[in-house]
C-alpha cells in the first residue's frame, strides 16, 4: 500500500508539472547545460519533467536490482533448506534404526547429520551407537563435541561419566563429572553419579564429607547412600584391623552419627558379616525398645544365634500392639527358624501367610516340614511358594 501511495504521489506531481506550471508561471525562462562542444537548452519546466523522468526511472532500477537480489538469495535458501530436510532425514533414519538394533545403518545415519543444527542431540545419540559399537575413541570425540553445546552440557558429561564407570576408571569419570559448572553439578543425577564413582573408588569418607551438602538434592535416597558409605567404611576398618576396631570405632563416632537410621542399619549389617550376631541383636533391640524401624527390622531375619531371647520378647511385644501385622509374625518365624525353634517358627509363619502370602515364608515353611519329615507337606508349601511373585 505504501508503495502504491508513493507512485500515486509521483503521477500526481508529474500532471501538475505540464499542466499548472505554464499557467502559473508566465515566464518559462530557460536552463543552458555547456559540457564541453555540447550544449543542452531547455526551459525549467522541462527541465523539471527531465528530473522526475529521472527519478522514476531510478526508482524502477532500484526495484528490479532488489528483486534479482530476492531472488538469488531465495535460491540459495532453497538449497539450504534442502540440504537440512535431507539432515533430518537422516536423523530420523538412524534414530528407527538404533530403535530396530541396527547399529551400523544408525551409525551410517547419524554420520550424515553432524553438521546440522539438532542442538547436540544427534552427538549424543551418535556416541552412544559409537560406544555400543565398540569405537570407544570416537564415542568420546563426539561427547567432547555435544559438550560445546548449552543445553547437551550435562547430558554428555554424564554419557561420559557412564561410559569411564563401565570401563572401571571411577576416578577418571569423577574428574569429567567435576568440570561441570554449579547449576549441573547439583543435578540429582549428577550428584547421585559422583556418589557412585567415590563408592567403586573406595573414597567413603568424601561420601560422608559431602552428604550434608546432598541431602537437599538427593531427599528419600540420601538413606541409601549414606548406609553404603557408612557400610563400606565399616567393611574397611573390620577388613584392615578387626572386629574390635570397628566396634571402637562406632563408639568414637559422633552422637548424631550414632543416632542415624543409615549408620545404625550398616553398622548392623556389618557386625552381621563379621559373625558377632550377640552384638548386633543388642543394637536391633536397644535401638528398638520404642517401637519398630522399617529401616533396622528386615536385619532379625539375619540373626542366628542359639537364644535369641530378647528378639523373641521384642518381636512378641510388637504382636501384642498389632496383632494383624504379618511382616512382625515374619520376621519372628525367621528368627525362630534361625534358632532351631521349628515349632514357633511354624506358628508364626503360618499365622503371617494367613494374613498374606509371601514366597520367602511359604518356602521356609516347607524347609520345616522337610525337618519334621512332612514330605507332602513340603511339597505343597514350595509349590505354593513357587506361585509368588
Amino acid at each position: 500500500m505504501r508503495r502504491l501511495i508513493v507512485a500515486i504521489v509521483l503521477i500526481i506531481a508529474l500532471l501538475a508539472a505540464l499542466l499548472v506550471a505554464p499557467q502559473v508561471v508566465g515566464d518559462k525562462g530557460y536552463v543552458l547545460i555547456s559540457m564541453g562542444s555540447m550544449l543542452i537548452e531547455m526551459t525549467v519546466v522541462s527541465l523539471v519533467i527531465s528530473l522526475l523522468l529521472a527519478a522514476l526511472v531510478l526508482w524502477v532500477a532500484i526495484r528490479l536490482i532488489s528483486r534479482l537480489k530476492g531472488w538469488l538469495t531465495g535460491s540459495r535458501q532453497w538449497f539450504g533448506s534442502l540440504s537440512r530436510r535431507k539432515r533430518q532425514r537422516n536423523f530420523y533414519r538412524a534414530i528407527q534404526a538404533y530403535a530396530q538394533g541396527d547399529l551400523a545403518l544408525a551409525n551410517k545415519a547419524f554420520s550424515h547429520t553432524l553438521d546440522g543444527d539438532f542442538d547436540g542431540v544427534n552427538l549424543l545419540l551418535a556416541a552412544q551407537v559409537a560406544h555400543d559399537l565398540g569405537e570407544q575413541k570416537r564415542a568420546g570425540e563426539l561427547l567432547e563435541h555435544a559438550s560445546d553445546y548449552p543445553h547437551c552440557v550435562r547430558a554428555a558429561r554424564i554419557q561420559q561419566a557412564r561410559v569411564l564407570l563401565a570401563n572401571h576408571q571411577p576416578e577418571a569419570a569423577l574428574a569429567t563429572l567435576e568440570r561441570l559448572e554449579d547449576k549441573d553439578a547439583n543435578h540429582k543425577q549428577v550428584v547421585q553419579l559422583k556418589a557412585d564413582c567415590m563408592a567403586r573408588a573406595g573414597q567413603w569418607q568424601q561420601i560422608q564429607t559431602q552428604l550434608p551438602q546432598w541431602r537437599k538434592t538427593l531427599k528419600a535416597d540420601a538413606i541409601p547412600l549414606a548406609q553404603r558409605a557408612a557400610k563400606g567404611k565399616f567393611a574397611e576398618i573390620a577388613s584392615k584391623q578387626g572386629a574390635n576396631a570397628l566396634k571402637q570405632y562406632w563408639q568414637e563416632l559422633p552422637r548424631n552419627k550414632r543416632n542415624d537410621k543409615a549408620f545404625q542399619a550398616a553398622y548392623v549389617e556389618q557386625l552381621l558379616e563379621q559373625g558377632m550376631h550377640h552384638d548386633a541383636q543388642d543394637c536391633l533391640v536397644q535401638w528398638q525398645s520404642n517401637g519398630p524401624d522399617t529401616t533396622l527390622m528386615p536385619f532379625f531375619k539375619d540373626l542366628r544365634m542359639p537364644n535369641p531371647a530378647a528378639s523373641i520378647k521384642l518381636l512378641e511385644s510388637w504382636i501384642k500392639q498389632d496383632s494383624n501385622n504379618r511382616q512382625y509374625y515374619s520376621l519372628l518365624g525367621h528368627v525362630a527358624f534361625n534358632a532351631g525353634d521349628l515349632s514357633l517358627a511354624e506358628r508364626a509363619l503360618l499365622k503371617a501367610i494367613k494374613l498374606k502370602e509371601d514366597r520367602q515364608d511359604l518356602l521356609m515353611l516347607a524347609q520345616i516340614s522337610e525337618r519334621q519329615n512332612d514330605d507332602g507337606k513340603a511339597l505343597a508349601f514350595y509349590k505354593q511358594g513357587m506361585t509368588q511373585a
